[in-house]
């Protein structure tokens, strides 16, 4: 009898545990759908600063981002944006909550659904990234999903490579860790970066974020995105963020791009063969926003376009003058914002280097350009 009337206190007890456990969950996550909420009411606002408040520090490269992100959602009539909330893994002091993002532009209905990380700090639910795991290298942090983890590894065994090829070919290197964050697709990628980015890519950097790129069967093109994008952060690094968005891309077309290519894909001949007579000019590439551009042609003409005239430029004055453009454009203040964001500030700047460098003005050097396509 009194065995009995032990192990139905016992009983009594451990359901009241496990109640009040569920309760206490039940109560965590009701704070967390609350915080997604919060977030939601954020992004309809357009409340830059609010949104970054409910960002964790750990990461500072991901506040970065998502400054980047917001701000681009300001500038852009983003409608019907909704954070639904699939499921909530508890874990000591985090959380991981699988979101169903959708947003609505141009007619359009777009959707992607990522796990999110809420961590707790100082009591209050943050917003911590998504739920990377991490491998080091010397260089790099490469942050992937464990789903993704054999794209990861290939990352891992060509980005020491690409590393030392951009520090041979540009003769400087990059002091501290680079962050890759491996993203699953193309559409999460480009989520990831902009809402209002009008096509999907394999690859991007901003400083002072981290490179992205998404699951690539070849290694060998993990190797030619990360040349691409580490020569994008060593020059925008060093011109503090001023270069213009078509300067930008012909460095890395030509420091990157080119020099994995068989020469002829980089000719005179090949690209007025390639592009007739649309070829691109200074003036035309400063007139075109490449984040909104769809035709693929043209897109295509952009970078090659712009990888021609740096090789022009290097060709005719040599790699330590325009490497001097680089340096003067970072005698500027440090200019914060994505590409297409300060470009117009960009390229005013470039104006006032290019003559104090080349001895020419942007219009002369424009015109020396069409010159050498045309005999």
């Amino acid at each position: 009898m009194r065995r009995d009337r032990i192990l139905c206190i016992l009983l009594v007890v451990f359901v009241l545990f496990m109640s009040s456990c569920g309760n206490k969950n039940q109560a965590i996550k009701e704070d967390i759908r609350n915080f997604i909420m919060e977030q939601e009411k954020l992004v309809h606002a357009k409340d830059v600063e609010a949104y970054i408040g409910t960002l964790s520090w750990e990461s500072p490269e991901y506040v970065a981002e998502k400054k980047s992100w917001m701000r681009d959602i300001k500038s852009n009539d983003i409608q019907d944006f909704q954070m639904e909330i699939k499921d909530i893994d508890l874990h000591k002091d985090q959380a991981i909550v699988e979101v169903s993002q959708s947003y609505r532009l141009q007619d359009r209905v777009y959707q992607v659904q990522y796990p999110l990380r809420l961590v707790k700090e100082r009591g209050n639910w943050k917003d911590g990234d998504l739920k990377f795991e991490e491998m080091k290298t010397k260089h790099f942090i490469i942050k992937y999903f464990d789903s993704s983890k054999k794209y990861a590894e290939k990352i891992h065994d060509v980005c020491e490579t690409a590393y030392g090829n951009v520090q041979t070919r540009y003769g400087k290197g990059i002091e501290e860790p680079t962050i890759i964050k491996l993203y699953k697709d193309k559409e999460m990628l480009r989520q990831s970066v902009k809402l209002s980015f009008g096509w999907q890519f394999a690859g991007w950097y901003e400083y002072p974020e981290s490179i992205k790129t998404t699951e690539f069967d070849e290694t060998g093109h993990y190797q030619e995105i990360l040349e691409h994008e580490l020569i994008h952060k060593l020059t925008i690094q060093q011109a503090k963020n001023n270069l213009p968005y078509w300067f930008a891309e012909g460095l890395a077309m030509y420091f990157s791009n080119f020099q994995n290519e068989p020469e002829v894909y980089s000719s005179k001949g090949y690209y007025i063969s390639t592009y007739k007579d649309k070829w691109m000019t200074i003036d035309r590439l400063e007139e075109l926003n490449l984040e909104t551009m769809e035709d693929e042609e043209e897109i295509q003409n952009y970078y090659d376009g712009s990888g021609m005239i740096a090789k022009f430029m290097i060709d005719t004055y040599g790699e330590d003058t325009v490497k001097k453009i680089v340096d003067a454009l970072g005698a500027y203040e440090y200019l914060e914002g994505t590409g297409a964001e300060v470009d117009k500030i960009s390229i005013q700047r470039f104006h006032e280097v290019i003559p104090k460098i080349l001895g020419i003005t942007v219009s002369e050097l424009d015109n020396a350009w069409e010159t050498y396509l045309k005999q």
